[in-house]
């Protein structure tokens, strides 16, 4: 099965921050993502799922520069690079998700997923990742 998910970052004080949330349980952060809409391209369901979940609006630098890993359970994980422009103090998920903007470190030392500490690596490689 193919998800669809987002790397949501900014820029702060010329430092790469990137919107973590936890997942349905609360137990674990990871980054925003979902399960593929039909009436939808890839790349706005990465955008959908960052609003949902993470309540943050942008856009995604280049619809061609996803990256794909897979899960643990042998899904694959499409993860694509979404510029932040706005963060939203309400959101559809608010109610039983936290988020935090944070730097890549904290990040790698927040989250567990295989996947995800993959594709934050990969986005915030400079020379490698379409982010820079």
């Amino acid at each position: 099965m193919l998800q669809i998910g987002a790397f949501p970052f900014l820029f702060k004080k010329d430092k790469l921050h990137i919107m973590l949330i936890t997942n349905s349980s609360g137990k674990q952060w990871i980054l925003p993502k979902g399960n593929i809409e039909n009436d939808l391209k890839h790349s706005d369901v990465a955008e959908l799922e960052s609003y949902e979940e993470a309540g943050v609006k942008g856009s995604i630098l280049d619809k061609k520069s996803y990256k794909e890993y897979e899960t643990a359970d042998g899904d694959i994980l499409r993860i694509y690079p979404l510029q932040v422009k706005k963060i939203l103090d309400e959101w559809p998920e608010d109610y039983f998700r936290k988020r935090q903007l944070v730097t890549i470190n904290k990040a790698l030392n927040m989250v567990n997923r295989i996947e995800h500490i993959k594709a934050i690596k990969y986005f915030s490689s400079p020379g490698k990742s379409p982010v820079f």
